[in-house]
């Protein structure tokens, strides 16, 4: 408000000012008459007439639309509404107008100096606190805008990416934004059972302009149905053995047809794509269970079935980067949901077998950075893992600040590894790099020199030993014929180097001598010139 009243102040005073127009730089506020007599006389570059005609029709709406803006933020004054939003509407050209500079108004939001990221989660946490201050390279600012799938709309392109829209209410005022997002954050499911949440479309849209995110994309496309993601823990149970990775058992019925009985009682039935309780039914027995058949008939969903184990608690162990953590659930309202109604909620040591299940699952899809297993542990005193989650996963415990800070972590990693600096900075740290390589190189240079053993002004370095069986022997005591044969393999060598000194002096001399016999014939034939041109 405060900021409102500012820009009114100055709009006011501008405006009423006589010498307004004096203070405008040249071609501003300019009428028809004196634009044509500044033609005639002086000539005006195009550009300059352009910018005349854009402000000569901006300043006047903006002057109405601040008087607006006083008659409306009156109305709310005395009505005693808030008003809000301003920013949004109209800050860009009060902001330029009170800076002194009206064509910055005119000017686009410089996005090289900042990275969006698209968070998708609901309004109970706001991650943008999170990121506040962060910047990725040292260079780029961290933006953040926030929205709930149900609030998004987008368009794909094949080379100039995806552009996403927002549509949403914010403290009662209706925000509508549009942005291309350098990296998401998803802590939604896009799927589930419920009326109008299946936003699979919405997945492809952002994976068909390559956005990059945690978890990767094409992994959140996996895990949209749980039967396929099931599938997966099979896969490990069989890699593993059921001993270190106890999957429990199921039955996956691709509709209601199939589904004449169940081969335990009691039993738990799944229908479609489930998500905390809901479509899960327990039934006793035969006639329960075509029940349930029956009302899954009118979803025409697939339907899983598996035993139901008497639970002492639910385990969950969750993976956030390199960070692990484990928490038990125990039942208060004896509801045979552990999730539903009261329940007691623990922290544990991680094991390594549950560290196992994790780190197991984690391989999934190409890699899951954010992964939680969920586990029931029987009154048999045996455990059975039910599922796995991805970064859909809700927070719990004491530790969820932890938790969103170790995502936020986790986010700027991998936007440094997938977003490229700036050439100009880039190039930076890689000259300081290949500059610690000299100065390291130099370094050991001058400690070689300094400790070498050859080194001294006098002396050279000694010359190598000679080859031969003598130089294997180490330090034990040659034989006479042995020192012998040194001997006169030194004469030898002796001999045949002062024959190739010999050969190569001849050699020289001989060079020499042709090069004097010509240089006597270049020195005859020129005076032989200058006796007959008489030089």
């Amino acid at each position: 408000m405060a900021s409102m009243q500012s820009a009114m102040n100055f709009l006011k005073r501008r405006f009423s000012d006589n010498n307004f127009n004096a203070n405008l730089p040249n071609g501003y506020m300019v009428d028809a008459e004196e634009e044509e007599e500044e033609q005639e006389t002086s000539g005006p570059s195009s550009l300059q007439s352009s910018i005349a005609s854009i402000t000569g029709k901006v300043f006047p709406a903006v002057q109405q639309q601040a008087q607006s803006n006083r008659q409306n933020a009156g109305q709310r004054a005395s009505t005693g509404q808030q008003h809000s939003g301003v920013s949004t509407s109209g800050g860009g050209f009060f902001a330029s107008l009170a800076s002194g500079n009206p064509l910055a108004a005119l000017k686009p939001d410089n996005q090289d100096k900042y990275k969006l990221i698209l968070v998708i989660d609901d309004q109970h946490t706001d991650w943008s606190k999170y990121f506040k201050g962060r910047k990725l390279h040292d260079e780029y600012a961290i933006k953040v805008e926030q929205a709930e799938f149900s609030e998004i709309s987008l368009s794909g392109h094949s080379f100039e990416g995806t552009t996403v829209d927002i549509n949403c209410l914010r403290n009662g005022h209706r925000v509508v934004k549009s942005f291309k997002p350098d990296f998401l954050l998803i802590r939604q499911a896009a799927r589930s059972m419920a009326a109008g949440e299946d936003f699979c479309n919405l997945i492809i849209g952002l994976k068909y302009g390559g956005v990059p995110s945690v978890n990767s994309l094409h992994s959140q496309y996996n895990f949209m149905d749980k039967p396929w993601t099931f599938s997966q823990l099979i896969r490990i149970q069989k890699k593993l053995g059921y001993e270190k990775f106890p999957v429990i058992e199921q039955t996956y019925y691709p509709s209601h047809k199939q589904m004449l009985t169940s081969s335990y009682f009691p039993a738990v039935l799944k229908i479609g794509h489930t998500h905390r309780g809901m479509a899960k039914f327990k039934v006793e027995n035969h006639y329960e269970f075509q029940d349930v058949v029956s009302a899954a008939a009118l979803t025409e969903a697939y339907v899983v079935v598996e035993p139901f184990i008497d639970a002492k608690y639910d385990v969950r162990v969750q993976k956030i980067g390199g960070n692990y953590k484990s928490y038990i659930r125990t039942s208060i309202s004896k509801n045979w949901k552990a999730n539903t109604g009261s329940a007691m909620l623990e922290e544990v040591a991680v094991t390594e077998r549950h560290k196992l299940w994790v780190d197991a699952c984690s391989e999934m899809f190409g890699g899951l950075d954010i992964a939680a297993v969920k586990a029931v542990h029987g009154k048999d005193e045996r455990d059975y893992i039910i599922e796995v989650t991805d970064c859909s996963m809700p927070l719990i415990g004491e530790r969820q600040e932890e938790d969103k800070k170790l995502i936020t972590d986790l986010v700027m990693q991998r936007m440094a590894a997938c977003i490229r600096p700036h050439p100009d900075i880039a190039n930076q740290h890689q000259q300081r790099y290949y500059q610690g390589i000299r100065e390291q190189s130099s370094g050991v240079r001058r400690s070689y020199n300094q400790h070498s053993p050859w080194k001294s002004s006098a002396s050279a370095p000694p010359s190598c030993p000679p080859s031969g069986p003598s130089s294997l022997v180490g330090s034990e005591p040659s034989s006479p014929t042995a020192t012998k044969r040194e001997s006169l393999n030194t004469v030898q060598t002796n001999l045949s180097a002062g024959d190739n000194r010999e050969r190569r002096r001849s050699r020289s001399r001989t060079i020499s001598g042709d090069e004097e016999s010509k240089a006597e014939k270049i020195r005859s034939m020129r005076q032989s010139f200058a006796y007959f041109f008489g030089d």
